[in-house]
This record gives C-alpha cells, sequence and structure tokens, in this order.
C-alpha cells in the first residue's frame, strides 16, 4: 500500500512494527506529550530528551530502547508528513490504515498541524546538514608505522531516524595527508564558487 505521507511510497517496516509495538500501546496523553517533545526537538534541531522521555515511560535509565524507538517513528512520521505537504486528515487516515488508533492519531494530527511550519522550516534550514562535519581532530595511534588517525566529528548523523552527534576514526598514511588536504581545498573552493541561487533561476 502507498501513503501520501511517504511521498506515495511504502512506509517502512520498522516504523509500522513501532506503531503496533510502542505508540498503539501509549496512552492518549502519553502520546501527546512525547509528540510534543520530539516536535520541539525537530523544530529547535534538539536531540532526544532522555530524561523527560524516561519520565513519561516510566522507566530506569537503563532501559531506553523502546522509547527511544518510539521517539524515531514518531519524529519519522511528522518530519515525513511535513515533508511531503500531506494534510492533516489524509495524515490521520493513513495513520489508521497502519494500525495506530483513532484518537491516538487525532492527537498526532494535532501536533502536525500546530507545527508543520516551524518542521518545514527547520527542514529548509537543515537539508544540506545531514551528516555535517563539526570538527576533526588527530593523533598518532600506538603500534603503527607512519599513519595518522584523522577523527571525524559528525552532528546529526541520522540513526535509527534520530540525528545524533558521532566520532569515527580514519587511519591514513602519513604522506597521504598532504595529497587529501589539497584535495579538500580544491572541492572547498569549487562549492564556494558555485551560485546555487544563480543556477536554480536560470532552470526557471
Amino acid at each position: 500500500m502507498k501513503f501520501r505521507f511517504c511521498g506515495e511510497g511504502d512506509c517502512p517496516d520498522w516504523v509500522l512494527a513501532e506503531i503496533h509495538s510502542n505508540l498503539a500501546v501509549l496512552g492518549v496523553e502519553q502520546l501527546a506529550e512525547v509528540a510534543q517533545h520530539v516536535a520541539k526537538c525537530i523544530a529547535g534541531g534538539e536531540e532526544v530528551p532522555e530524561d523527560k522521555v524516561r519520565a513519561i515511560f516510566g522507566i530506569t535509565k537503563g532501559t531506553m530502547d523502546s522509547p527511544k524507538a518510539a521517539f524515531a517513528c514518531i519524529r519519522f512520521l511528522l518530519v515525513s508528513a511535513a515533508r511531503f505537504s500531506t494534510e492533516s486528515s489524509v495524515f490521520g487516515t493513513e495513520l489508521q490504515q497502519l494500525g495506530l488508533p483513532k484518537d491516538h492519531t487525532t492527537v498526532m494530527c494535532r501536533v502536525l498541524e500546530e507545527y508543520v511550519g516551524q518542521i518545514r522550516t527547520k527542514l529548509r534550514q537543515s537539508s544540506l546538514t545531514i551528516n555535517e562535519l563539526e570538527n576533526v581532530t588527530s593523533s598518532i595511534p600506538e603500534n603503527t608505522i607512519d599513519c595518522v588517525q584523522l577523527q571525524l566529528g559528525i552532528k546529526n548523523e541520522i540513526i535509527n531516524g534520530v540525528p545524533q552527534r558521532t566520532t569515527h576514526a580514519v587511519n591514513i598514511n602519513r604522506c597521504d595527508v598532504p595529497v587529501l588536504l589539497k584535495e579538500l581545498k580544491t572541492i572547498k573552493a569549487i562549492m564556494d564558487g558555485y551560485d546555487y541561487e544563480a543556477k536554480h533561476s536560470e532552470l526557471k
């Protein structure tokens, strides 16, 4: 089945699973509170408020997997509906088709209507900032010869549907560092010289 909030595509299996295993079993008030937190995080570009989510679910610090998954599912639903300009009535109908109870869909539609403008604004601002390189540090790994390790700090890496800060380590030969730096400078010069607005207006 195709869904308009998924861009006329299929709903991801993990989202369908979360709707049945987590969202549908939440109380309506719980879902409303969690959805509000999710929408505020999307609009403000914030990360998961784990303490608040744990309090809503009434769980301890060591058992966050289920709430995180529910948070990611709600985020996907709201972001996708906003991205594909899905009317709240259509959004609600499609959520019911996926198995979410009517009262729960009413909550999701109400949150979408309240935050859709802010979510779209944030999507426009961050459309090219997924997996954004935030910082780079280097070190010499132990027990290596002529090797440099780069630690790449990534902002907004999407993990299980939620943007997070991550760090990735890459080992390269020391003599390759100047070559890499030269190529990166060349790419940056090309990007700095690219006038998106001018190119975009030519296509109209």
